[in-house]
């Protein structure tokens, strides 16, 4: 069974320079969006070999960099595994809400793959944190 990487973020703390640093290396153009109060410039599949987003972070250090979102099938029995494997969970599996141009939290389609879907964010057995995420 495969478990591609469907998501990926990158914060940024300084979001103005590292949309114009991506736009400029990769000579693309990044739609800029909110979700949960944070500001995102989103790329594409087409750009990048996956979706995803740079995501302006205020606390922002190299140690919490990159986080990318795995696709499991059924998301209790990942966070079974990852438990039984001596991993952790960080935050409890967790319904995707976006909000609306009201500003209004909404259950709906994702920016992940136009699905509802969850995730919970967790980590490994060395320390290392990333996402999953799951349509159950």
């Amino acid at each position: 069974m495969s478990h591609p990487i469907v998501w990926l973020e990158i914060p940024v703390s300084n979001f103005d320079r590292a949309v114009n640093f991506y736009e400029k290396v990769f000579q693309v153009k990044l739609e800029i969006t909110f979700l949960y109060d944070k500001k995102m410039a989103l790329f594409t599949k087409e750009h990048f070999g996956v979706k995803g987003s740079l995501i302006e972070t205020d606390n922002y250090t190299g140690s919490n960099g990159m986080k990318p979102f795995y696709y499991v099938t059924v998301m209790a029995d990942a966070i079974n595994s990852i438990k039984y494997n001596l991993g952790k969970v960080i935050t409890e599996p967790s319904l995707l809400r976006q909000r609306n141009r009201d500003g209004d939290v909404v259950i709906g389609t994702n920016l992940i793959d136009n699905q509802i879907g969850y995730y919970a964010e967790v980590c490994d057995s060395e320390g290392n944190h990333f996402y999953i995420y799951s349509h159950s």
